[in-house]
This record gives structure tokens, C-alpha cells and sequence, in this order.
């Protein structure tokens, strides 16, 4: 039995979106080795708004995060969120 909340699977979900698509086009260390800690600092930033926030609030949560990591690591450089559904979960990125 799952016992997970719906929304912190949903934020989850969409902050591996966030994180797949960023990295398709970023530049940064291969291998990543913080993955786990950038994916929970997604989830932290996102979860607030799934559910409540308006789709600018989730991106603007998402794109703020992804901003933070990029400023705590000179290497890792990428585009930002564009759009994310929150029902289906699919993240554009440009």
C-alpha cells in the first residue's frame, strides 16, 4: 500500500519531467552526481503549488529552483521551464 500523498506524487513526478528535460539540453558533468538532491529541491519548490498555484506559479517555482542549482554549481548551465501540465505532467522546456 502507497501512502504517499497524491500531490507529493504529482510534484514528484513533474519535477523528474522538469529535471529530464533540463538535462537534455543543458550542459553540465556527466555523471551528475546530485541528482537526488536537485530532484528534492524540485519537489520542495513545486509541491506548494500542484493543486492550488496557477500554471505561471509552478513554472515560475520550477524555473527559480532551477536557477538555484545553477547558481550553486559554475558548471551547470541550461534552458528554463516553458510550460508544465499539471494534470498529465509534461514539461516544455526553451
Amino acid at each position: 500500500m502507497n501512502e504517499t500523498p497524491d500531490l507529493d506524487l504529482r510534484a514528484r513526478a513533474i519535477a523528474e519531467n522538469v529535471y529530464a528535460a533540463y538535462c537534455r539540453q543543458a550542459t553540465m558533468p556527466i555523471p551528475y552526481r546530485e541528482e537526488q538532491t536537485v530532484l528534492a529541491r524540485l519537489v520542495e519548490a513545486l509541491r506548494p503549488q500542484i493543486g492550488s498555484g496557477t500554471p505561471g506559479e509552478l513554472i515560475e517555482a520550477a524555473n527559480i529552483a532551477l536557477s538555484d542549482w545553477e547558481q550553486r554549481d559554475a558548471k551547470v548551465r541550461g534552458p528554463r521551464v516553458a510550460s508544465i501540465n499539471q494534470i498529465d505532467g509534461v514539461v516544455t522546456v526553451g
